[in-house]
């Protein structure tokens, strides 16, 4: 079977947004949308109309940032969308500040990705954001932060420390250690391995390279390392993965 064929005729059949809608509404803390190129919402779940106090998806249909949340929140939120839009490159776990009145110090962790149409086209975007419970930080902290994640998606593949990171913060290693804990409920070791093997399921999936190359590209020493590590995060061996996303 051609798992992408199979995943294509299925959802011709279906109506595949409205069971996604329904699913984001049942998240208490997590807020889904979806927005075209100028920044006008096409969807958003329940919790993001509460957010944006409507009482109903429909109010906010063709609507901003603007019409909804303070100025520089607003301003932060599109700015990131644009990038997005223009680069093509998501945005992952952006720390940012809340969509509430301003002067708010309570922060949501962002994820953005572009919205293409059947031609690859990017013609808007979609987005999560999580509510972080009970942690507030000052404009430029949550800033330091958001920057000290990014440069770990970007950075990946080199050895990174939690002083290194902590620099950028400004912190000190056991504060930055406590702070991406209780954001991301994980350590940074166990959030970078993530994202390595992220970039390894790629790397099968849409390249011929051997596993011994894909580990060391990603940041393993060896092969032997990787192979061990990907087959516990993924239940499944690097080349069996590989035959699942390549089929003859």
């Amino acid at each position: 079977m051609n798992p992408d064929k199979f995943q294509q005729d299925f959802l011709r059949q279906v109506d595949a947004v409205q069971p996604l809608q329904q699913l984001f509404d049942l998240l208490p803390d997590v807020t889904f949308f979806m927005k075209d190129r100028r920044g006008r919402f096409i969807m958003r779940n329940r919790h993001g109309c509460e957010y944006c106090r409507v009482v109903s998806e429909r109010e906010l249909i063709g609507k901003t940032d603007y019409d909804f949340h303070p100025k520089d929140r607003a301003d932060t939120y599109v700015k990131g969308d644009q990038q997005v839009m223009r680069t093509g490159v998501p945005i992952l776990n952006a720390i940012e500040p809340a969509p509430e009145e301003a002067g708010s110090d309570r922060l949501v962790i962002c994820s953005k990705v572009p919205v293409r149409n059947r031609q690859g086209k990017i013609i808007g975007i979609a987005g999560i954001h999580r509510e972080v419970e009970g942690f507030r930080a000052t404009p430029k902290s949550y800033g330091r932060l958001s920057e000290a994640v990014q440069h770990l998606h970007t950075h990946y593949a080199r050895p990174l420390t939690t002083q290194q990171l902590a620099k950028i913060v400004g912190v000190s290693n056991s504060q930055f250690a406590r702070r991406f804990q209780k954001l991301f409920n994980s350590t940074l070791r166990q959030y970078l391995l993530r994202i390595r093997i992220r970039a390894a399921c790629r790397l099968l999936a849409k390249s011929d390279k051997n596993i011994t190359e894909i580990a060391l590209e990603i940041g393993f020493y060896d092969h032997a390392h990787f192979s061990r590590t990907f087959s516990r995060l993924m239940g499944i061996a690097p080349l069996a993965y590989r035959k699942q996303q390549q089929p003859a």
